[in-house]
């Protein structure tokens, strides 16, 4: 039996790439037939609605390029989703970007404004909007058959930085995760009793496109492979499986986690 109800519907940011597209991939395969993708790349979303098609001919996309810190594209994408296909059910907010890799000492304000515009701010807006929406919508029985109800699940995606201070030199991106995390929290304890579930998990390694391995960098990155106890490289997919759990009926007491997904890293 699919995880998801066949109207379930989808929403995902940095849908172009990386996670959010590996976690687009495993919703289809475990039901979803409707699903917005967001990215700002317009080429690479086309690329990424064509590789869902593949896996069910039968899946619906609205593709959509969205800045993520802006208000009112952020409100605009969740209203043209609900025009499209009448509602929303699943979030995965993915959207994000390193930013100027130096100490708080080298960092201008407006480095520090570039990452949170997008890796804190743009998840706010995200959020906001998505459980604007969810509370338009009537409570639905739980597709488990257990006597609960459901208006949504969100899925937020911060990084083992989020967690802990790891990487040298990620001032800005840290800070934007540990928000992120917060935020997780606050609004799970805040819309718990209206049926809206919000999680977030934590990626450490995980080997997307972002990551360049270059001859001067190698030795940096086998170093830092060496601590993972698992000794490799997380695959976006190994996130997508959880992702498609916890945004499911199937874990319908889950909310307020921020899961590490790194191999045993934050185990040290």
């Amino acid at each position: 039996m699919p995880d998801f109800p066949s109207e379930s519907v989808a929403f995902i940011t940095g849908a172009a790439s990386g996670i959010g597209l590996a976690v687009a991939k495993r919703l289809v395969a475990d039901g979803i037939k409707q699903i917005t993708l967001i990215d700002l790349n317009t080429d690479a979303l086309t690329e990424a609605s064509n590789s869902l098609t593949e896996i069910d001919a039968s899946v619906t996309t609205l593709r959509l390029a969205v800045d993520v810190g802006k208000e009112e594209q952020v409100e605009k994408a969740v209203a043209d989703t609900v025009e499209k296909f009448g509602r929303i059910d699943v979030c995965l907010n993915a959207a994000g970007i390193a930013g100027k890799a130096a100490g708080l000492a080298d960092l201008t304000v407006g480095d520090l404004d570039k990452v949170l515009d997008v890796n804190l701010k743009g998840v706010w807006l995200c959020e906001r909007a998505q459980i604007k929406q969810f509370l338009k919508q009537e409570m639905r029985d739980l597709s488990t058959g257990l006597p609960f109800k459901t208006r949504g699940s969100i899925i937020n995606v911060g990084s083992l930085l989020g967690l802990r201070a790891d990487v040298p030199g990620l001032s800005s991106y840290t800070i934007a995760k540990h928000g992120v995390v917060g935020l997780t929290k606050q609004d799970a304890i805040d819309y718990a009793s209206q049926g809206i579930r919000v999680n977030c998990f934590c990626p450490g390694w995980i080997m997307t496109g972002i990551i360049d391995i270059q001859p001067e960098t190698r030795e940096y990155y086998d170093a830092t492979i060496a601590r993972v106890p698992m000794g490799r490289w997380g695959q976006s997919e190994e996130v997508a499986y959880f992702a498609s759990f916890v945004l499911s009926d199937k874990a319908s007491f889950i909310t307020g986690t921020s899961l590490s997904i790194d191999g045993g890293l934050s185990a040290h």
